[in-house]
């Protein structure tokens, strides 16, 4: 239902005639009142009161008593399924304003009751205020708002039906028609004038300058009207000019559906002509509105009053008046967030209602963010855009580090490089690594005295390591790109990072063979060990002395700096294996300190659990770029793949396309592209040995 008709009709049982009489009491014109009991009647929503409550918090909210329109409510086909998911009470159908909710809702002795739960005394003014009029009994009504699903018409009567079947959509406390006993006492209750107007609507005066009910400290909206010597505000205007418009363009469609293309007769083209220059001059009166609405509002911030625009003998001025005390501030969408994600967290933490959070802790905002909140919980799952919530919501501070200190604390390369010899590409598009032979080849002999001395010739091998590289593209909108906090270009910097920093370990364990595109796996060409069998402490140190073994026998003892490369799990069972029949943890004090054996640990998660691989670091040489390069684009042109990406046109002339193809200018996006040169080698064979499922 629209806002304004909830403002302008706090009691919804009324017949048309009633209403309109009613809606121009208020100060609307009769169009205009004909517009919101069309929008009534086209939300499907019906309304209907019940005076009177039962003991204590206990009311009636529906009976089978006929409504002024000779309808009733058939107590049997109330449907409350979806109401008793989430119950809340409400004031006067004003979905900005709840209450508390209803308790024990069931239907009995041919009546719809439920228990009122208030909402906690000291959550807001208004609604300890509210709390004293229904202890005072001056609030006892309750209208509750349905959708009818079957009905049938009333033998009675000429013009009623009966709802057999009926969903409760909302239940609200509504006032009763006010008298001056009733005002009376919600004076000596210390009521506020404010809650006042709200409960007993209609007794203000009635000077034509008369205000609709807004939000709980909101500033009241002068109400629409088009008589002489009366104001109309621009947001009403607007609207009227809106829902102007938006007949006409439903007409000018009408008229083209009855129009045969092939036999268009004059009168039809007139009828066209002219609903297309009344839509024109209607968006331009509009446009002129809106324009005139935001200079005037920038205005009066800074003047500290409000312009209204007065029709007086069919002129319109402009007049200056003085602000309301309780005026809405410009409050930036980024700060919304900001006070929304405050306002979560103090209610999970304290455990409060979101509504009291809200109040007490931005009671100068309280209505905008719980507009939002109830536009969230409404919205349907959309996907991560700069209008939803989605990535703009989570994302954290942007920090932008050095890429192998990034993944120091998670990645084996990085160390296990740092154990060996770490070199730069640089310039160079191959770099040499000599190293020798390990049989023998220039040893000295015993000679005999007089004989001869053998000449012997070294030998010498090489490897040569030409660049290699990792890249990965991912893109992102020009939007979420302006609008992200924080920017979205540093997250997605670390999300690469992070990645690739498991993409590069996965190369480096695993058996592969080096190809032109990446290096070998340090395990390649490796046999792994059998797993000493039994689990426990003796299984630990079984493998620990093939593995070591195994390297020293491949070496001829020339072991210089051996790792241990393992999973995070299997660290930690070393450390909690006892010895047998001792009581005592024999490596537990070593592997605090990184080393088994006096080895170092190179522990990580992307080596597989139950696998332990040994390893002399002094022989891997690890060659990089000097650093990885970052570039972005908006000119470039995608294959948007995955897994197998093409040339954009490959093949023989006119060749194949790659498909999807997307323009990063054509679609206003953005690309961040990783270039890692990398390569590495083992000098010598044997320097690595591996056990896989290890019973520890």
């Amino acid at each position: 239902m629209d806002q304004r008709h909830r403002d302008i009709s706090p009691d919804d049982d009324e017949s048309h005639s009633e209403f309109m009489q009613h809606c121009q009491d208020e100060g609307y014109d009769e169009g205009e009142c004909q517009l919101f009991w069309e929008d009534r009647e086209a939300e499907g929503i019906r309304y209907k009161t019940h005076a009177g409550k039962l003991n204590g918090v206990e009311f009636v909210l529906s009976d089978e008593t006929p409504d002024r329109m000779d309808d009733i409510i058939l107590s049997d086909g109330w449907d409350l399924a979806n109401f008793k998911k989430n119950p809340i009470a409400l004031f006067g159908h004003r979905s900005d304003f709840p209450i508390g909710k209803w308790k024990n809702l069931r239907v009995t002795d041919k009546q719809l009751r439920g228990e009122l739960e208030l909402a906690p005394a000291g959550t807001s003014d208004r609604i300890d205020e509210i709390r004293r009029l229904v202890e005072a009994d001056i609030l006892r009504a309750v209208s509750v708002g349905f959708r009818p699903i079957e009905s049938k018409p009333r033998k009675e009567t000429d013009y009623g039906l009966s709802f057999t079947k009926s969903e409760l959509v909302e239940t609200s406390l509504v006032s009763v028609p006010a008298n001056p006993n009733a005002l009376a006492v919600a004076k000596s209750l210390k009521i506020s004038p404010a809650t006042i107007a709200l409960v007993f609507a209609g007794q203000g005066p009635k000077d034509g300058l008369r205000q609709q009910r807004g939000f709980t400290g909101g500033q009241a909206n002068t109400s629409s009207q088009v008589r002489k010597g009366t104001t109309m505000s621009f947001a009403q205007r607007i609207t009227a000019a809106e829902q102007r418009l938006n007949a006409l363009r439903d007409q000018l469609a009408a008229h083209f559906e009855k129009v045969d293309d092939t036999n268009v007769s004059d009168e039809q083209l007139q009828i066209s002509t002219d609903l297309n220059q009344r839509i024109a001059q209607e968006e331009r009166g509009l446009a002129a509105l809106r324009d005139a609405e935001k200079h005037l509002g920038q205005t009066s911030d800074d003047s500290g009053g409000h312009a209204v625009i007065v029709s007086r003998g069919g002129q319109q001025q402009q007049q200056l008046q003085v602000r309301p005390p309780f005026t809405k501030r410009k409050i930036e969408p980024r700060e919304v967030l900001v006070k929304m994600g405050v306002v979560q967290m103090l209610a999970h933490t304290a455990k409060k209602p979101l509504d009291i959070v809200i109040h007490e802790t931005y009671p100068e905002d309280e209505q905008i963010i719980r507009g939002v909140f109830e536009w969230m919980a409404k919205a349907a799952t959309a996907p991560a855009m700069t209008t939803v919530t989605g990535w703009a919501a989570e994302l954290v501070q942007q920090i932008n580090a050095g890429f192998l200190d990034t993944l120091m604390p998670k990645s084996v390369y990085p160390r296990l490089s740092n154990a060996g010899l770490s070199l730069s590409f640089g310039t160079n598009g191959k770099i040499i690594i000599p190293t020798r032979a390990t049989t023998p080849t220039i040893a000295g002999s015993f000679v005999g005295e007089g004989l001869p001395i053998p000449v012997r010739q070294g030998l010498f091998t090489s490897q040569a390591l030409t660049p290699k590289k990792m890249a990965v593209i991912t893109t992102w909108t020009r939007e979420i790109n302006e609008h992200s906090v924080p920017a979205i270009e540093g997250l997605l910097r670390n999300a690469v990072q992070e990645d690739t920093a498991v993409s590069l370990d996965t190369v480096l364990l695993d058996a592969n063979p080096a190809t032109v595109v990446r290096p070998a796996g340090i395990l390649n060409g490796v046999v792994g060990l059998t797993p000493t069998a039994g689990g426990g402490f003796n299984a630990i140190v079984g493998d620990i002395k093939q593995l070591s073994g195994a390297l020293l026998t491949a070496t001829k003892g020339n072991v210089r700096n051996p790792v241990w490369l393992m999973n995070p799990q299997q660290v930690n069972s070393i450390s909690l294996t006892a010895m047998p029949g001792m009581g005592n943890f024999p490596f537990r004090d070593e592997v605090s300190r990184g080393q088994l054996n006096t080895w170092p640990i190179i522990d990580s998660g992307t080596v597989p659990l139950g696998t332990v691989i040994v390893c002399d670091a002094a022989d891997f040489v690890s060659v990089g770029g000097d650093a990885p390069r970052f570039e972005l684009s908006d000119q470039a042109t995608l294959h948007m793949e995955d897994t197998a990406p093409a040339d954009i046109v490959s093949g023989v002339a006119p060749g194949t396309p790659a498909n999807p193809v997307k323009s990063l200018w054509q679609t206003d996006s953005i690309a961040l592209r990783l270039i890692l040169p990398i390569n590495w080698t083992l000098r010598r064979t044997g320097v690595v040995a591996f056990v896989a499922g290890v019973t520890w």
